[in-house]
């Protein structure tokens, strides 16, 4: 009885296991088929146009510094989920805090330098890229008026334009090979590696 009672368990272990994996695979089928870049956000962030991004971490928060130049208000954002960016700050400038350039931000401290006048941004249009068919590649979405772009170090690329602060995530497409041999360890394990 005993041996039949291991070895039912045994079996609803494997299945368990293989029922696991069905389940993980169908989530992995909603995963895109091809590399992209997304748009995960646009956030409306009042006054002068952003001329630079400074992140940094606290805790287990994300931020990022938004910058106009010298004279010019400092905006702080929580991009800890992309999808759903707030502006936690609008440091505007006055007498007892002027704020200018940043030259480095630390979590939630910043070191800003005061500088003259402040100088009209240049602008650059930003296209979204399709090269899936290298053959006829397609422009999928474009900003125009771009004052401020940059690649944070969590994969997060951050534009802003008249129309305020874009945030993009990077998708790279799941490799079939990958899962496959992912399947294999769990079914079969480490034994045949």
């Amino acid at each position: 009885m005993r041996l039949y009672l291991y070895r039912s368990t045994a079996v609803l272990i494997l299945v368990a296991a293989g029922g696991h994996q069905l389940i993980a695979k169908d989530k992995h089928k909603s995963d895109p088929a091809q590399d992209q870049i997304t748009v995960e956000a646009h956030l409306a962030v009042p006054g002068a146009p952003i001329t630079q991004f400074a992140a940094t971490r606290h805790y287990s928060r994300a931020y990022v510094y938004a910058e106009r130049g010298p004279g010019q208000p400092v905006t702080l954002l929580d991009v800890t989920n992309p999808a759903k960016p707030k502006i936690l700050s609008q440091v505007a400038s006055s007498p007892s805090i002027a704020t200018g350039n940043l030259m480095a931000v630390t979590g939630t401290a910043a070191l800003s330098t005061s500088a003259g006048e402040p100088a009209q941004p240049s602008t650059q249009t930003i296209r979204l890229m399709d090269f899936s068919d290298p053959a006829n590649p397609k422009v999928t979405q474009q900003f125009d008026g771009v004052t401020a772009v940059d690649k944070l170090p969590n994969g997060l690329i951050m534009l802003a334009n008249a129309d305020g602060v874009w945030i993009l995530s990077q998708h790279l497409a799941d490799d079939p090979a990958d899962d496959a041999r992912y399947v294999r360890k769990v079914i079969y394990g480490e034994s045949m590696y």
